[in-house]
């Protein structure tokens, strides 16, 4: 897939702005500030309806503007054309897929497919696990958007069963009103062991899967430092055999009763669950490893669920990479360069004139960024 033409209206520096894009290698080089990242930000929203840098609507529409505007011209590798509008106003989305309005976010999410790496995606290895697990579901909603009902039936179980556990905990003798509660309380709890199941299946499983990819990414990508990185799901619920996982999630549960009395929250369940990179010795990178190995680590994650794209929906994503050259050796750069030129289409954003001058080659277009607007350069 490649992003063919691209107009913007009062979207963050840019009044109006037209582009049409190559295939290839494409560089968007400027100052700090000129708005690069405003562009990578346009086309991560059309894929993913949110912005990376911001939860806040408001934010992206250009200061005096009543809203803004997002229109685009996709391709796949079938030469089929997509046209996206993205309208943004009043803290409302408004999208249209090939002239039909979207009513629901599932039906849209995993129609454009583009990876995006920007310098905070450091905390995919350094941050809260909250992000890791918003990563992971993020990219099973785009393979199997009918995982939206299974992700919302258990966040909606796990609420009333906390609201439960908070009405139970006073409650120091048997009554109607506690067999009641009791009752209601099983119910939930049945309802959301099923889903979270489910949840915790589907994300050992897409760990897996992008262990698998990312081992050798990782290895060709950081080859002079020599480590060795993999992923590994985790989890207080007992993950093998995975066809048992639901009976394991329950009797964690019933194991954790006592304790859950006294937090009254549920303390147990794919909402505790994290995502980590292993080193070679089987230490926690996030604890253990360098600022080189942890952007690394982090690029070829990003990398990985390019590949996992490409295999599951038979076509290359779009790969975006925002201002990640600018702590790398030469040797990396050309190793993530040689990795990089595989999809249908990269973009890649830098302020420095040399990082373009050894980058130039490799690009099929140079764009210079700027003033709120755009010009070719070469």
């Amino acid at each position: 897939m490649h992003l063919a033409a691209l107009t913007l209206r009062d979207y963050r520096n840019y009044r109006v702005l037209e582009l049409e894009f190559p295939r290839g290698v494409i560089v968007l080089t400027g100052e700090n500030g000129a708005g690069k990242s405003n562009l990578l930000e346009a086309i991560h929203y059309l894929s993913y309806l949110r912005s990376f840098r911001t939860s806040r609507d408001r934010e992206i529409v250009r200061f005096g503007a009543a809203y803004a505007v997002i229109d685009a011209r996709f391709a796949d590798e079938q030469q089929r054309d997509f046209d996206v509008r993205l309208v943004l106003k009043d803290g409302k989305r408004f999208v249209r897929y090939n002239g039909n309005d979207v009513q629901k976010f599932q039906d849209y999410i995993g129609r454009l497919h583009s990876q995006f790496f920007f310098p905070g995606d450091l905390g995919i290895v350094t941050g809260d696990p909250a992000l890791r697990r918003e990563v992971l579901d993020l990219e099973l909603l785009r393979l199997r958007p009918q995982l939206t009902a299974v992700m919302s039936h258990f966040r909606r179980a796990r609420e009333q069963r906390n609201r439960l556990l908070k009405l139970l905990h006073p409650q120091p003798g048997v009554t109607r009103e506690s067999r009641e509660l009791r009752q209601s309380f099983t119910a939930f709890t049945e309802q959301m062991v099923q889903s979270g199941a489910q949840l915790i299946r589907e994300r050992l499983g897409i760990t897996r899967v992008l262990d698998g990819l990312f081992r050798p990414l990782h290895r060709q990508l950081a080859s002079e430092q020599g480590e060795q990185v993999s992923l590994e799901y985790i989890s207080q619920v007992e993950l093998d055999p995975p066809e048992q996982i639901a009976a394991a999630y329950a009797a964690a549960l019933e194991a954790a009763a006592g304790s859950e009395s006294t937090l009254r929250y549920t303390s147990v369940g794919p909402h505790r669950d994290d995502m980590l990179f292993r080193l070679g010795d089987g230490r926690d990178l996030k604890r253990f490893g360098s600022q080189g190995q942890m952007r690394s680590a982090a690029l070829a994650f990003r990398l990985a669920l390019c590949e996992l794209s490409r295999q599951r929906m038979q076509d290359d994503p779009i790969l975006m990479l925002d201002d990640a050259l600018s702590e790398m050796d030469d040797g990396r750069k050309a190793r993530l360069m040689e990795l990089a030129g595989r999809y249908s289409q990269v973009f890649i954003t830098s302020a420095s004139a040399r990082e373009v001058g050894q980058i130039a080659g490799a690009a099929g277009q140079v764009y210079r960024v700027g003033a709120g607007s755009v010009e070719k350069w070469n």
